[in-house]
């Protein structure tokens, strides 16, 4: 017959405690840099690219007395890519007429031609479309 004597309850294993610590440090600093990477791609997404721009000319002049951009933005994020027809006299192109733009080709044969008349103007893609805005929509800060 073997008889087994319990150790004494101040010698417990010493590394147990030790290598759970060292794991629960392992987890959080993979954990950390995962957040970090996340973050770092949420702030750089959506990005915008502007892939068409026109200024109005000076033949053309509208009630507002302001001078008129219309281009054509790309949006990529994470999911998809959207585009956009701006129209507006923001230079930055963050206030103004949006149109979206969602029909096949418009980013393999954006804008080819734009025609500004008093009546507001005309966007032409190579795809063969042909979108008009009234100045009535992006006249007066619109």
């Amino acid at each position: 017959m073997v008889v087994r004597t319990p150790a004494p309850s101040g010698t417990r294993d010493q590394a147990g405690p030790w290598l759970r610590r060292l794991g629960l440090l392992a987890a959080g600093l993979v954990a950390g840099a995962v957040l970090c990477a996340g973050a770092m791609i949420a702030l750089t997404w959506p990005t915008q690219q502007t892939l068409y721009t026109d200024r109005q000319p000076a033949t053309v002049a509208y009630d507002d007395e302001s001078s008129h951009v219309v281009a054509f933005i790309r949006y990529h994020s994470l999911l998809e890519d959207t585009y956009r027809l701006y129209a507006g006299r923001d230079p930055s192109l963050q206030y103004g007429h949006f149109i979206d733009v969602g029909f096949a080709g418009a980013a393999d044969q954006p804008v080819i031609s734009t025609q500004w008349t008093r009546e507001g103007v005309r966007v032409r893609f190579g795809t063969g479309h042909e979108l008009f805005i009234p100045a009535a929509a992006f006249v007066g800060g619109r």
